[in-house]
């Protein structure tokens, strides 16, 4: 996957999204996405860096905590190979619950 396709599913779930933190008009959205790069890692072959690929964290904010745009995220990914491990906490200061799991993206860093 790249960072467009990544870019493209997300935004097919017709919900926010923000790259980085959630933006203030979003933040009380019943359900929003937002996802970042926290490792970056070269790939090399024959003693050259020719692509990088990058690890994002996605998370989903969601007032319950089966949400049908978060299984929609997890079956349009499953339909593409990625399974990806999703976790899930609750925060009682919003009453929101908060999943997330990291995704592998090919990207020219």
């Amino acid at each position: 996957m790249t960072k467009p396709e990544l870019v493209e599913l997300l935004d097919s779930l017709e919900i926010p999204v923000n790259e980085g933190t959630p933006s203030d008009d979003n933040i009380e959205k019943p359900e929003i996405v937002y996802f970042w790069d926290y490792v970056w890692e070269d790939i090399v072959a024959s003693g050259e860096n020719y692509n990088t690929n990058v690890t994002y964290q996605i998370s989903f904010l969601a007032e319950v905590p089966r949400s049908k745009k978060l299984l929609e995220l997890k079956h349009k990914l499953n339909n593409i190979g990625l399974h990806p491990s999703i976790q899930h906490e609750y925060d009682p200061e919003t009453r929101r619950w908060h999943s997330f799991f990291s995704l592998e993206v090919l990207e020219n860093v």
